[in-house]
Protein backbone atom coordinates (compact mmCIF):
# COMPACT_ATOMS: atom_id res chain seq x y z
CA UNK A 1 0.00 0.00 0.00
CA UNK A 2 1.44 3.37 -1.29
CA UNK A 3 0.34 6.91 0.12
CA UNK A 4 2.08 10.32 -1.41
CA UNK A 5 3.14 13.09 0.64
CA UNK A 6 3.22 16.83 -0.02
CA UNK A 7 6.85 16.92 -0.90
CA UNK A 8 5.53 14.47 -4.26
CA UNK A 9 7.28 11.16 -3.32
CA UNK A 10 6.12 7.54 -3.07
CA UNK A 11 6.33 6.32 0.73
CA UNK A 12 4.96 2.75 1.51
CA UNK A 13 2.71 1.73 4.77
CA UNK A 14 5.97 1.46 6.99
CA UNK A 15 7.75 4.32 8.86
CA UNK A 16 11.03 5.31 7.66
CA UNK A 17 13.70 3.98 10.09
CA UNK A 18 16.15 6.31 11.46
CA UNK A 19 18.67 3.97 12.66
CA UNK A 20 20.74 5.17 15.15
CA UNK A 21 24.29 3.48 16.72
CA UNK A 22 24.60 4.23 20.65
CA UNK A 23 27.99 3.57 22.75
CA UNK A 24 27.30 4.63 26.32
CA UNK A 25 26.24 8.47 25.44
CA UNK A 26 22.49 8.56 26.17
CA UNK A 27 22.71 12.31 26.60
CA UNK A 28 24.11 12.43 22.80
CA UNK A 29 21.80 10.54 22.11
CA UNK A 30 18.57 12.70 23.42
CA UNK A 31 20.19 15.73 21.98
CA UNK A 32 19.38 13.54 18.63
CA UNK A 33 15.80 12.41 19.10
CA UNK A 34 15.09 16.16 20.43
CA UNK A 35 16.16 17.34 17.37
CA UNK A 36 13.88 14.61 15.44
CA UNK A 37 10.89 15.47 17.34
CA UNK A 38 11.14 19.01 15.97
CA UNK A 39 11.53 17.13 12.67
CA UNK A 40 8.43 17.93 9.34
CA UNK A 41 5.59 16.71 10.08
CA UNK A 42 6.17 14.28 6.73
CA UNK A 43 7.82 11.65 5.83
CA UNK A 44 6.66 9.65 9.26
CA UNK A 45 9.83 7.66 10.61
CA UNK A 46 10.26 5.56 13.51
CA UNK A 47 13.88 5.22 15.50
CA UNK A 48 15.62 2.37 15.69
CA UNK A 49 18.66 2.76 18.14
CA UNK A 50 21.35 -0.23 18.71
CA UNK A 51 23.05 0.08 22.11
CA UNK A 52 26.55 -1.29 21.68
CA UNK A 53 28.10 -0.59 25.23
CA UNK A 54 26.40 -3.47 27.19
CA UNK A 55 23.69 -4.61 29.79
CA UNK A 56 24.96 -1.53 31.93
CA UNK A 57 24.62 1.01 28.95
CA UNK A 58 21.27 -0.31 27.37
CA UNK A 59 19.90 0.27 31.15
CA UNK A 60 21.34 4.19 31.35
CA UNK A 61 19.84 4.96 28.48
CA UNK A 62 16.36 3.48 28.92
CA UNK A 63 16.67 5.31 32.13
CA UNK A 64 16.78 8.54 29.95
CA UNK A 65 14.62 7.84 27.72
CA UNK A 66 11.87 7.19 30.22
CA UNK A 67 12.61 10.62 32.01
CA UNK A 68 11.27 12.07 28.51
CA UNK A 69 9.08 9.72 26.55
CA UNK A 70 6.87 7.26 27.50
CA UNK A 71 7.41 3.93 27.30
CA UNK A 72 5.07 1.54 25.25
CA UNK A 73 4.82 -2.37 24.74
CA UNK A 74 7.71 -3.51 22.62
CA UNK A 75 7.41 -4.48 18.72
CA UNK A 76 8.86 -7.68 18.26
CA UNK A 77 11.67 -7.99 15.22
CA UNK A 78 12.58 -11.75 14.83
CA UNK A 79 16.17 -12.11 13.68
CA UNK A 80 16.92 -9.27 15.12
CA UNK A 81 19.65 -11.00 17.77
CA UNK A 82 19.07 -8.22 20.34
CA UNK A 83 18.88 -9.46 23.86
CA UNK A 84 16.69 -6.96 24.81
CA UNK A 85 14.14 -4.47 23.14
CA UNK A 86 12.18 -1.17 25.07
CA UNK A 87 10.04 1.06 22.88
CA UNK A 88 8.87 4.72 23.68
CA UNK A 89 6.52 7.22 22.32
CA UNK A 90 8.93 10.11 20.80
CA UNK A 91 7.37 13.02 22.43
CA UNK A 92 4.94 15.56 20.47
CA UNK A 93 4.77 13.04 17.53
CA UNK A 94 3.30 9.57 16.34
CA UNK A 95 6.79 7.65 16.36
CA UNK A 96 8.56 5.25 18.09
CA UNK A 97 11.70 4.62 19.82
CA UNK A 98 13.04 1.14 19.51
CA UNK A 99 16.52 0.40 21.50
CA UNK A 100 17.74 -2.75 21.36
CA UNK A 101 20.47 -4.47 23.36
CA UNK A 102 23.15 -6.09 21.35
CA UNK A 103 24.65 -8.98 22.74
CA UNK A 104 28.26 -7.65 22.39
CA UNK A 105 30.23 -4.36 21.16
CA UNK A 106 29.37 -4.42 17.19
CA UNK A 107 30.79 -1.30 15.81
CA UNK A 108 29.65 1.04 13.78
CA UNK A 109 28.60 -1.06 10.85
CA UNK A 110 27.61 -3.78 12.33
CA UNK A 111 25.34 -1.91 14.47
CA UNK A 112 23.47 -0.53 11.88
CA UNK A 113 23.12 -4.17 10.13
CA UNK A 114 22.06 -5.02 13.84
CA UNK A 115 18.70 -3.26 12.50
CA UNK A 116 19.06 -3.34 8.58
CA UNK A 117 18.26 -7.36 8.42
CA UNK A 118 15.65 -7.46 10.55
CA UNK A 119 13.78 -4.13 8.61
CA UNK A 120 14.83 -5.77 5.63
CA UNK A 121 13.25 -8.84 6.16
CA UNK A 122 9.97 -6.73 7.10
CA UNK A 123 10.14 -4.75 4.31
CA UNK A 124 7.26 -2.17 3.16
CA UNK A 125 10.01 0.94 3.83
CA UNK A 126 10.98 2.92 1.15
CA UNK A 127 14.37 3.91 3.20
CA UNK A 128 16.50 4.30 5.80
CA UNK A 129 18.31 7.24 7.49
CA UNK A 130 21.52 6.64 8.83
CA UNK A 131 22.34 8.97 11.80
CA UNK A 132 25.02 9.39 14.33
CA UNK A 133 24.14 9.72 17.73
CA UNK A 134 25.46 13.02 18.09
CA UNK A 135 24.20 14.65 15.26
CA UNK A 136 20.90 17.17 15.31
CA UNK A 137 19.37 17.35 11.62
CA UNK A 138 17.46 20.46 10.84
CA UNK A 139 13.71 20.07 10.69
CA UNK A 140 13.06 19.76 6.89
CA UNK A 141 16.83 17.50 6.72
CA UNK A 142 14.69 13.86 6.14
CA UNK A 143 12.14 15.95 3.78
CA UNK A 144 14.88 17.29 1.64
CA UNK A 145 16.86 13.58 1.24
CA UNK A 146 13.78 11.76 -0.03
CA UNK A 147 12.78 14.68 -2.62
CA UNK A 148 16.38 14.43 -3.71
CA UNK A 149 15.97 10.95 -4.06
CA UNK A 150 12.98 10.88 -6.17
CA UNK A 151 14.16 13.42 -7.70
CA UNK A 152 17.42 12.44 -8.80
CA UNK A 153 16.47 9.02 -8.89
CA UNK A 154 19.90 7.95 -6.56
CA UNK A 155 19.23 5.65 -3.95
CA UNK A 156 21.96 6.69 -1.51
CA UNK A 157 21.50 10.47 -0.73
CA UNK A 158 24.06 12.68 1.60
CA UNK A 159 23.52 15.54 3.64
CA UNK A 160 25.72 18.55 4.44
CA UNK A 161 27.28 18.15 7.94
CA UNK A 162 27.77 21.14 10.07
CA UNK A 163 29.82 21.79 13.07
CA UNK A 164 27.03 23.30 15.81
CA UNK A 165 30.09 25.91 16.81
CA UNK A 166 30.51 27.20 13.34
CA UNK A 167 26.71 27.08 11.59
CA UNK A 168 27.62 29.09 8.55
CA UNK A 169 30.57 27.03 7.49
CA UNK A 170 30.32 23.56 5.67
CA UNK A 171 32.13 20.84 7.43
CA UNK A 172 31.55 18.23 4.98
CA UNK A 173 29.63 17.99 1.84
CA UNK A 174 30.55 14.26 1.80
CA UNK A 175 34.52 12.44 1.47
CA UNK A 176 36.34 11.90 -1.41
CA UNK A 177 39.58 9.89 -1.51
CA UNK A 178 42.75 11.42 -2.27
CA UNK A 179 45.13 8.68 -3.36
CA UNK A 180 48.52 10.87 -3.42
CA UNK A 181 47.83 12.23 -0.32
CA UNK A 182 46.75 8.72 0.98
CA UNK A 183 43.51 10.17 3.19
CA UNK A 184 39.85 10.73 3.10
CA UNK A 185 39.04 14.38 2.24
CA UNK A 186 35.95 16.38 3.43
CA UNK A 187 34.31 17.56 0.69
CA UNK A 188 34.31 21.66 0.93
CA UNK A 189 34.98 21.76 4.41
CA UNK A 190 35.48 25.23 5.35
CA UNK A 191 33.57 26.90 2.65
CA UNK A 192 30.26 29.01 3.10
CA UNK A 193 26.88 26.87 3.57
CA UNK A 194 25.20 28.97 1.01
CA UNK A 195 24.99 29.40 -1.66
CA UNK A 196 24.66 25.90 -1.99
CA UNK A 197 26.02 23.99 -5.34
CA UNK A 198 24.22 22.61 -8.18
CA UNK A 199 26.12 18.94 -8.17
CA UNK A 200 28.76 17.94 -5.65
CA UNK A 201 32.04 15.63 -6.95
CA UNK A 202 31.69 12.79 -3.88
CA UNK A 203 33.13 8.99 -3.49
CA UNK A 204 30.67 8.75 -0.60
CA UNK A 205 28.29 10.68 1.52
CA UNK A 206 29.33 11.04 5.00
CA UNK A 207 28.66 8.27 7.74
CA UNK A 208 27.30 10.91 9.89
CA UNK A 209 23.54 10.84 7.94
CA UNK A 210 23.06 9.28 4.89
CA UNK A 211 19.96 8.14 3.29
CA UNK A 212 19.56 4.66 1.58
CA UNK A 213 16.82 3.55 -0.16
CA UNK A 214 15.12 0.44 0.26
CA UNK A 215 16.03 -0.75 -3.62
CA UNK A 216 19.86 0.50 -3.77
CA UNK A 217 20.44 -1.44 -0.31
CA UNK A 218 18.89 -4.49 -2.09
CA UNK A 219 21.15 -3.47 -5.27
CA UNK A 220 24.38 -2.89 -3.50
CA UNK A 221 24.38 -4.47 0.39
CA UNK A 222 24.65 -3.97 3.58
CA UNK A 223 27.49 -1.54 4.88
CA UNK A 224 30.66 -3.84 5.96
CA UNK A 225 30.66 -4.87 9.31
CA UNK A 226 33.88 -6.10 9.64
CA UNK A 227 35.88 -2.40 9.44
CA UNK A 228 34.54 -2.16 13.32
CA UNK A 229 34.62 1.70 12.65
CA UNK A 230 35.86 4.03 10.36
CA UNK A 231 35.85 3.42 6.74
CA UNK A 232 32.84 1.56 6.57
CA UNK A 233 30.66 4.94 5.01
CA UNK A 234 33.56 5.41 2.31
CA UNK A 235 33.31 2.32 1.27
CA UNK A 236 29.53 1.71 1.07
CA UNK A 237 29.77 4.82 -0.48
CA UNK A 238 32.00 4.01 -3.07
CA UNK A 239 29.28 0.73 -3.99
CA UNK A 240 26.63 2.85 -4.24
CA UNK A 241 28.72 5.82 -6.73
CA UNK A 242 29.81 2.41 -8.97
CA UNK A 243 25.79 1.78 -9.34
CA UNK A 244 25.33 5.24 -10.31
CA UNK A 245 23.48 5.70 -6.97
CA UNK A 246 25.07 8.09 -4.86
CA UNK A 247 23.74 11.99 -4.93
CA UNK A 248 24.75 14.74 -2.70
CA UNK A 249 21.55 16.93 -1.14
CA UNK A 250 22.44 20.16 -0.16
CA UNK A 251 19.07 21.03 1.58
CA UNK A 252 19.54 18.32 4.38
CA UNK A 253 21.88 20.20 7.15
CA UNK A 254 22.91 18.17 9.59
CA UNK A 255 24.64 19.81 12.97
CA UNK A 256 27.65 17.50 14.17
CA UNK A 257 29.59 17.47 17.14
CA UNK A 258 31.78 14.54 16.25
CA UNK A 259 34.07 11.99 17.53
CA UNK A 260 32.22 12.51 21.09
CA UNK A 261 32.37 8.71 21.91
CA UNK A 262 35.52 7.48 20.66
CA UNK A 263 38.09 10.44 20.75
CA UNK A 264 38.73 10.84 16.72
CA UNK A 265 40.69 14.17 17.37
CA UNK A 266 41.09 17.07 15.28
CA UNK A 267 43.30 20.36 14.98
CA UNK A 268 43.86 21.12 18.72
CA UNK A 269 43.98 17.40 20.12
CA UNK A 270 45.65 14.00 19.00
CA UNK A 271 43.38 10.46 18.56
CA UNK A 272 42.94 8.70 20.89
CA UNK A 273 45.09 5.27 20.73
CA UNK A 274 41.84 3.12 19.31
CA UNK A 275 40.74 5.86 17.26
CA UNK A 276 44.60 6.04 15.75
CA UNK A 277 44.51 2.42 15.63
CA UNK A 278 41.03 1.83 13.55
CA UNK A 279 42.04 4.52 11.29
CA UNK A 280 45.30 3.49 10.03
CA UNK A 281 44.50 -0.32 9.97
CA UNK A 282 41.32 0.51 7.98
CA UNK A 283 43.46 3.17 6.01
CA UNK A 284 45.09 0.08 4.28
CA UNK A 285 42.06 -2.65 4.32
CA UNK A 286 39.94 0.19 2.57
CA UNK A 287 43.00 0.88 -0.20
CA UNK A 288 43.53 -2.84 -0.67
CA UNK A 289 40.13 -3.24 -1.91
CA UNK A 290 39.37 -0.35 -3.57
CA UNK A 291 42.96 0.52 -4.81
CA UNK A 292 45.25 -1.98 -4.57
CA UNK A 293 47.91 -0.85 -7.53
CA UNK A 294 48.34 2.18 -4.44
CA UNK A 295 48.61 -0.27 -1.57
CA UNK A 296 52.43 0.39 -1.17
CA UNK A 297 52.16 4.48 -1.13
CA UNK A 298 49.46 4.75 0.94
CA UNK A 299 51.59 2.74 3.40
CA UNK A 300 54.41 4.92 2.79
CA UNK A 301 52.19 7.98 3.49
CA UNK A 302 50.32 6.54 6.66
CA UNK A 303 53.39 5.66 8.10
CA UNK A 304 55.05 9.61 7.44
CA UNK A 305 51.97 11.15 8.92
CA UNK A 306 52.14 8.35 11.99
CA UNK A 307 56.08 10.08 12.41
CA UNK A 308 54.50 13.21 12.79
CA UNK A 309 52.53 12.62 15.44
CA UNK A 310 55.74 11.22 17.38
CA UNK A 311 57.01 14.47 16.17
CA UNK A 312 54.26 16.31 17.78
CA UNK A 313 54.63 14.16 21.15
CA UNK A 314 52.06 11.82 20.34
CA UNK A 315 53.72 9.12 21.08
CA UNK A 316 50.67 7.01 22.14
CA UNK A 317 48.25 7.53 19.04
CA UNK A 318 51.98 7.19 16.77
CA UNK A 319 52.24 3.15 18.36
CA UNK A 320 49.02 2.44 17.96
CA UNK A 321 48.61 3.55 14.56
CA UNK A 322 51.65 1.32 13.88
CA UNK A 323 49.63 -1.36 15.21
CA UNK A 324 46.77 -0.56 13.71
CA UNK A 325 48.99 -0.93 10.57
CA UNK A 326 50.80 -4.06 11.19
CA UNK A 327 47.24 -5.54 12.16
CA UNK A 328 46.32 -4.81 8.33
CA UNK A 329 48.82 -6.56 7.04
CA UNK A 330 48.23 -9.32 8.70
CA UNK A 331 44.67 -9.53 7.34
CA UNK A 332 43.33 -8.68 10.64
CA UNK A 333 39.81 -7.13 10.54
CA UNK A 334 37.03 -6.67 13.38
CA UNK A 335 36.66 -5.44 16.88
CA UNK A 336 40.61 -3.88 18.00
CA UNK A 337 42.36 -4.33 21.07
CA UNK A 338 45.77 -1.74 20.75
CA UNK A 339 48.51 -1.78 22.89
Amino acid sequence: MRRRNHAGFSALSRPIPVIVVGFRNPEDILGCLDALARAAAEPAFDVHVCENGGPAAFDALCAALAGRHAETAPEPWPGAGFLRLRRFALGGRAASIHVGEAPDNLGYGGGINAWLRPLAAAGGWPGAWILNPDTQPAPDALAAMLACAARSAKGMVGSVIVDPDRPRLVRTRGLRWDRWRGQVMAVDRGRPLTPAPEAVELDSPSGASLYVTAACLARIGLPEDRYFLYYEDLEWGLRAKAAGELVHCPQAVVFHAGGTTIGSGHARRAPSPLAAYLEFRNRLHFVRGAHPAWLPWTIGTSALRLLRHGARGEGRAMRAGFAGMRAALRGEWGRAFPP
